[in-house]
């Protein structure tokens, strides 16, 4: 029996102490929030391989993303159509220069793609690369995570085809080290419009990355990420994108979820996967939303204690833009915290509403100008024609109701992209966002 007994004690050691097989894969779940839109993801790493399911965005269904490190390439999928698209890691000839290391340069050698004839034209896209490990560390799901930021400026010369402006995407996040999944760093970002057998097809652009700084990135846990078009000094659009993680868990994953389904039919356009949808109809689409939920919420004489009440009246403009889609727009957007604003016609009106203050608010000017290029146009399958920059000048006044007296004025006066409704809605929220901030 002692022998048994070994045997017996030997196995619930090894059951107690040993890992499961299914330790290094992962179930991840992750919410994002970009341009007021909640964007749920869940994404599954086993080994070398992360699969990304994103859910649909204003009935959009998003491609499931396959990064395959182990053979330097990532896979979309549409289930809907069962076709996929192959796109390789080093597909786009880049040169990195680490600026640490002056004397060191190291091309990345490109994918040659089949049956392509050598490119005509084309300009060179210089990307300054900057990381900085801040040295912060915690533990966060068991694992120890790095506080870590990235600077990433996309520069291109004159006669560049990709892209026009600069665009500027900053990080500030919390990574992680999953064991085993290593996939390496791409510099050139996957928002940047590719060209098309339909615009400009023998242009090819040379992308020449430098590198510098210290530190690592790894999988996020927790990131913010700034998109600025045009860069900081001459800025014409900033996005914002805050990603979250919601669940983290070690469950037993099918190879199968990481490889192409069996049946689909590749396609070598990318555009294919994408369901069509006018990028002015989504916008259209969120501020209808927003002014039904302003038009049901209930608008009392008393206010709650501790509130600021603001009556927002219709701004001032010419013919090109409607007052009361902008009241409706400036309303939703003034609404935090404290600020509690009203829609009003007159100043009279705001006073029965027992109104702390009153914004008035003048688009003196509202100029068009080129369509937008960059981020906008890369967004896949939109109508391009339906934006444009409008350059935007005018005045925002708030007034305290008690004595008439003035309590902030704040200058209107930059560009702004969108349909023209939309651009001057950008114009009136910047700048009552700024008037307001002085209340709180």
């Amino acid at each position: 029996m002692k022998p048994i007994l070994i045997s017996l004690l030997a196995a619930l050691l090894c059951t107690l102490f040993s890992k499961p097989v299914f330790s290094q894969e992962y179930k991840i779940r992750q919410s994002s929030a970009v341009m007021g839109m909640k964007i749920e993801t869940t994404v599954y790493v086993k080994g070398m391989r992360k699969r990304t399911e994103s859910a649909a965005i204003m009935g959009m269904t998003q491609p499931v993303t396959i990064e395959q490190c182990d053979l330097q390439r990532t896979i979309k999928i549409n289930d809907k159509k069962k076709l996929y698209f192959i796109d390789s890691f080093y597909k786009t000839q880049q040169e990195v220069i680490d600026e640490d290391e002056p004397q060191a340069k190291k091309p990345v050698t490109a994918v040659k793609e089949k049956n392509t004839k050598a490119p005509e034209k084309g300009g060179v896209i210089t990307i300054y690369y900057s990381i900085r490990d801040t040295g912060e560390r915690k533990k966060m799901y068991g694992l120890t995570a790095r506080h870590v930021w990235t600077t990433q400026k996309m520069k291109p010369s004159p006669d560049a085809c990709m892209m026009k402006d600069s665009i500027l995407v900053k990080t500030d996040g919390w990574y992680i080290d999953l064991p085993k999944f290593n996939c390496p760093v791409r510099y050139t970002p996957p928002q940047v419009q590719k060209p098309t057998e339909k615009n400009q097809p023998e242009c090819r652009d040379r992308f020449v990355t430098r590198r510098s700084g210290k530190g690592k990135l790894g999988f996020p846990l927790v990131e913010t990420t700034t998109i600025i078009m045009g860069g900081e000094q001459a800025k014409t659009m900033e996005f914002k994108n805050d990603l979250e993680t919601k669940d983290f868990s070690t469950e037993k994953l099918d190879s199968m979820l990481f490889e192409i389904p069996p049946g689909y039919t590749e396609t070598k356009n990318e555009e294919d996967l994408q369901d069509k949808m006018e990028i002015g109809n989504m916008l259209d689409d969120i501020m209808n939303k927003a002014k039904k939920q302003i038009k049901d919420k209930p608008i009392t004489d008393e206010k709650d204690p501790g509130m600021i009440r603001i009556g927002i009246l219709p701004p001032k403009a010419d013919e090109q833009v409607s007052p009361d889609n902008l009241q409706s727009r400036l309303v939703s957007a003034l609404q935090s915290g404290s600020i509690e604003a009203i829609a009003v016609a007159t100043e009279e009106e705001a006073k029965t509403m027992k109104c702390d203050y009153l914004l008035t608010s003048e688009l003196s000017k509202i100029k068009s100008g080129s369509k937008v290029g960059g981020l906008i146009k890369a967004i896949k399958n939109t109508d391009p024609n339906a934006m444009s920059t409008f350059s935007i000048e005018g005045n925002m006044l708030l007034t305290k109701l008690a004595d008439g007296s003035a309590a902030g004025q704040q200058k209107i006066d930059g560009k702004f992209e969108g349909k023209v409704n939309d651009a001057a809605g950008k114009a009136l929220e910047n700048s009552g966002s700024k008037i307001i901030s002085k209340l709180q």
